[in-house]
């Protein structure tokens, strides 16, 4: 894997696409789960549009801000401690978004419940970028696929199984997009797809029951 493929991978799976990624794929999969039944297709388009806005456009904007006031030396975050600050309002802004979905829009539990999870992700990643540096890509990543596991333990979802290979197909590209581009080291790739997996997986069905 050269470097500049590395590079694109890292930017095609930004942590921050993952939620506009998650509920473009339940949409397209199985829109029951989160859309009332009716809905139109420019309705889901203006739904996947908010969740672009408020999970990745903002919170990039952000990182644009804190790098131009100095508070960061690099939108990659390569530097731990630089990633704390931006992990923080990252946090708070998803689980704004949450709310906001929760108490004024209603398009049933399913939005905040996966923006819930998220922002659960997020709030952990935080904590641990505290003492060691994982890998926030492969822990979104993981995380994606969590979600869609639980979903489908309870709803039936057509083509799971090659939606979820394509992802762990992938997975695994950014993994090695990470080690490449020496972001992390393969603990902190390996370590951040299981927890990714696993607090989503076992948060929703905690929910669930």
């Amino acid at each position: 894997m050269t470097n500049k493929l590395a590079t694109i991978l890292s930017y095609v799976f930004h942590p921050l696409m993952m939620s506009t990624y998650l509920f473009t794929l339940i949409v397209w999969l199985s829109p029951y789960n989160v859309l009332p039944v009716g809905f139109s297709v420019s309705g889901s388009i203006v739904l996947i549009s908010l969740i672009w806005i408020t999970t990745f456009l903002i919170p990039t904007l952000s990182l644009f801000v804190l790098k131009m006031s100095g508070s960061i030396t690099s939108l990659t975050l390569k530097n731990r401690e630089e990633r704390i600050a931006p992990i923080i309002y990252t946090t708070l802004m998803y689980g704004v978004t949450a709310y906001l979905f929760k108490e004024k829009v209603e398009l049933g539990p399913m939005i905040y419940v996966l923006l819930g999870i998220s922002t659960l992700l997020i709030g952990l990643t935080g904590l641990i970028t505290l003492v060691w540096k994982i890998s926030i890509h492969t822990l979104a990543l993981g995380g994606l696929i969590g979600v869609l596991m639980a979903i489908n333990q309870y709803t039936s979802i057509p083509n799971i199984s090659v939606v979820l290979t394509l992802l762990f197909v992938f997975s695994g590209l950014v993994a090695s997009a990470r080690l490449k581009l020496s972001a992390h080291s393969p603990a902190q790739v390996y370590s951040g797809f299981v927890l990714g997996v696993f607090v989503s997986f076992v948060s929703y069905i905690v929910y669930v029951h």
